[in-house]
């Protein structure tokens, strides 16, 4: 266990137990830092956990504030393509599984990875493009074949992975921006030359902050990105 985890343990047990009050500040990072005998960073790594998990709130300037003795689903993201209704009618083409070593990702810089590219489509319109990279030794035996499977075949690589692999998602951060589409984008979307797309890329961490896998995805349409409250540890059956 990691000495960040350690002391986030003993400070969760403090709040649990009730010895810390809901609306007690904690004691500073300096003052945590000398009782601990570790750095500020250690210090700071451990607190996110808590932050991550809503048993404190942490204000830039102010020191951090019990909120809850229990924790609270964590902030999951969904956009509308995730929509049941839409899924029904999704199917997806493997385009790529490779093994390679990591040049473009810096979270993944000289890792080696598995990259998966599917095309997804709803009913026969082409819906959007998803490229996945995740940790060959996080999961050394997935293979192209799980892809293809009737269960897994308009599933997430996050679904996939959580279900079949039993893989423990603790955090997930996304981000958004508009691009222009390449070649092998307009085609798949038989979009004009420079169209415009979403794209949004998701990083999902395990409960040490390890980064285990990054799915980007692009399309063309309206995307809404939403927040709802999930337990990421606990798996969605498919």
């Amino acid at each position: 266990m990691t000495i960040y985890n350690q002391i986030y343990k003993s400070l969760l047990k403090l709040i649990t137990s009730g010895s810390w009050k809901i609306g007690k500040q904690l004691p500073s990072e300096n003052f945590l830092k000398q009782h601990y005998k570790v750095n500020r960073l250690t210090i700071r790594k451990a607190l996110e956990i808590l932050a991550n998990e809503n048993f404190i709130i942490k204000k830039k300037g102010s020191r951090a504030k019990v909120i809850s003795r229990r924790p609270v689903p964590k902030v999951y993201f969904s956009t509308s393509l995730d929509d049941p209704v839409l899924k029904k009618k999704r199917w997806s083409m493997i385009v790529e599984f490779t093994k390679k070593r990591s040049t473009s990702s810096k979270r993944f810089l000289n890792e080696n990875i598995f990259q998966i590219r599917r095309y997804f489509y709803d009913n026969e319109t082409p819906s959007y493009i998803a490229t996945g990279q995740v940790l060959i030794k996080s999961v050394p035996d997935l293979n192209e074949k799980v892809f293809n499977l009737q269960k897994f075949n308009n599933a997430s690589l996050s679904e996939i992975l959580t279900n079949k692999f039993s893989f423990k998602i603790h955090k997930q951060k996304i981000t958004s921006n508009s691009v222009i589409l390449t070649k092998e984008e307009t085609d798949f979307f038989d979009a004009p030359k420079n169209s415009a797309g979403t794209k949004w890329v998701s990083f999902y961490f395990d409960i040490n902050d390890h980064l285990l896998f990054i799915d980007t995805e692009i399309s063309i349409k309206n995307i809404n990105i939403e927040l709802y409250n999930k337990d990421l540890l606990k798996n969605e059956k498919i």
